[in-house]
């Protein structure tokens, strides 16, 4: 069987070619996602509906998202295990920036929701195929380099994305940012198109159909290893979507920071992805995916429950944020490397298709639970239920995974 390309051969062609497109995805994808949480109020005035809709119909503008990707990647995973990753890359990153474009049609709450689902779709046909990219390309000991240096795209998000897409969203309207997006994203088609190389990879060569790829998925599902994968993408996505999606609401509504300091909040809490990616997918590289996992969830699931007895004000907000912000980061690298080494080649993409798609039907329903949680019992109640998401992925990742021995 054909193996990822060793580190010679890596260093064949400048990784810079091969990680700039892949990051510059990753940071518009992390940016037209995450800014939806930040614009929720903006868009409850904005949108031309008889009332404005309740914050539970906004969760649902989360769930049409995730459930959408799921399904999309489904599709897409077993078709780039034997068309190759590189062609999914490119026709996904072009997908994404004709849905974002449709962004600066969304007047109504129905045509919004309508968008989101679509743009879910198209990002659907990337996620996936860009982590298993990475799993055909680079050696397993540089993976967890390579998917944490990537994912600094998402920490750039908060950085430069957010608070530039909350400022134009202010001045010209929600829509604003998500068609802003849309150019850079079209960029990066263009950046695959001509950067990004055939893996030398071993590929499917069984004939694509609806059975063909229901059994794929079934015997995933039934070896202990990928099945685990599916639960930790589940769990990591629910930890997210319970705690950080109605979170700059809360701090809008209840501790009073302004948008401009919401904003600003982004910026230093983007810093902190920032370190938690890049060293936790190089410590992990050294000591393993396990620790890692296990210590960075640990560590989360001490700190959420005090959220709203710390944060007061704008200090302690960025401070509190930036922490968990690391710790969540810490654990992206690592999860991604293990993901890539559960199963074999030529069922990568399905793999992370089925890992993907598990993601995002948890992140679809945590945010509409989360709008339920926020809009009754309380916003401490979606705290609680994210630490409870984070404990049992520490659960998982200690009793269910194996670490790998793919070299």
């Amino acid at each position: 069987m054909a193996s990822a390309l060793d580190s010679a051969s890596v260093g064949k062609r400048n990784g810079f070619l091969i990680i700039a497109p892949l990051w510059l995805a990753v940071f518009v994808v992390s940016c037209q996602l995450f800014i939806v949480a930040p614009l929720l109020p903006l868009i409850q005035n904005e949108l031309l509906n008889a009332s404005p809709p309740t914050d539970f119909a906004l969760g649902f503008l989360g769930s049409a998202y995730s459930v959408a990707l799921a399904i999309s990647t489904l599709i897409v995973g077993p078709v780039s295990d034997r068309v190759g990753r590189r062609k999914v890359l490119v026709v996904g990153t072009a997908l994404i920036a004709v849905m974002l474009f449709l962004h600066s049609i969304a007047r109504h709450y129905e045509s919004l929701f309508l968008i989101r689902a679509l743009a879910g779709m198209a990002c659907g046909v990337y996620s996936g195929s860009m982590v298993a990219f990475v799993g055909d390309y680079f050696p397993y000991n540089r993976r967890g380099w390579a998917t944490g240096w990537i994912m600094t795209g998402v920490a750039a998000g908060q950085v430069i994305g957010t608070p530039a897409a909350i400022l134009l969203a202010n001045t010209y309207g929600f829509q604003a940012p998500f068609v802003a997006f849309g150019g850079l994203i079209a960029i990066a088609s263009v950046m695959a198109w001509y950067w990004l190389p055939q893996p030398d990879a071993e590929y499917d060569t069984a004939p694509l159909s609806i059975t063909a790829a229901l059994n794929t998925y079934s015997q995933l599902l039934r070896s202990p290893g990928p099945r685990a994968g599916v639960i930790l993408y589940i769990l990591l996505f629910l930890s997210i979507g319970l705690f950080l999606f109605f979170f700059p609401k809360w701090l809008e509504e209840d501790i009073g920071i302004s948008v401009q300091q919401l904003a600003l909040l982004f910026v230093i809490g983007g810093i902190g992805i920032i370190v938690g990616t890049t060293i936790g997918g190089m410590l992990s590289d050294r000591l393993g995916r396990k620790p890692i996992l296990i210590l960075a969830c640990l560590a989360l699931a001490v700190l959420l429950p005090f959220a709203t007895v710390w944060v007061t004000g704008l200090m302690s907000a960025t401070i509190f944020i930036t922490l968990v912000l690391i710790l969540g980061a810490m654990r992206t690298g690592p999860i991604m490397a293990l993901l890539t080494a559960l199963t074999t080649q030529t069922q990568r993409g399905a793999m992370m298709g089925l890992a993907v798609a598990a993601g995002q039907l948890g992140l679809g329903m945590a945010t509409a639970v989360a709008g339920w949680l926020y809009e009754n019992p309380g916003f401490l109640y979606n705290i609680l239920s994210g630490t409870v998401a984070v404990l049992l992925m520490a659960v998982v990742v200690w009793r269910m995974v194996s670490e790998p021995t793919e070299s």
